[in-house]
């Protein structure tokens, strides 16, 4: 299941991307936080296995970038709580195979 992006970005005053110009051409290879805020443009529908599928087109509707460091990391964080409530991340195995129920818990 594919989903497209639109190409075209919002007017000025909704599209914040100016504000860091100078930052993406001074370390192009660097990523650079942003909150965005998307709709749906257009559905279009493709033939699968003789099936119609449909494919959703999202259009970028504002863009604002986060240009403090300490808030960028926050931003980040939160957006890895959100994948996560997405994409659990495998469970850890215990250490010591059985250690949690030797004994019953605590042994401090």
């Amino acid at each position: 299941m594919a989903t497209k992006l639109k190409a075209t970005l919002p007017k000025w005053e909704d599209n914040g991307l100016a504000t860091i110009r100078d930052q993406l051409l001074e370390n192009p290879d660097g990523q650079h936080v942003a909150i965005v805020v998307l709709d749906c443009s257009r559905i279009t529908y493709d033939v699968v296995d003789g099936e119609l599928e449909p494919t959703p087109t999202v259009r970028i509707v504002r863009v604002e970038p986060e240009t403090d460091p300490d808030e960028a990391v926050k931003l980040i964080s939160w957006a890895k709580r959100l994948t996560d409530k997405r994409i659990p991340p495998p469970a850890k195995p215990d250490p010591i195979p059985g250690l949690s129920v030797i004994g019953g818990g605590d042994r401090g």
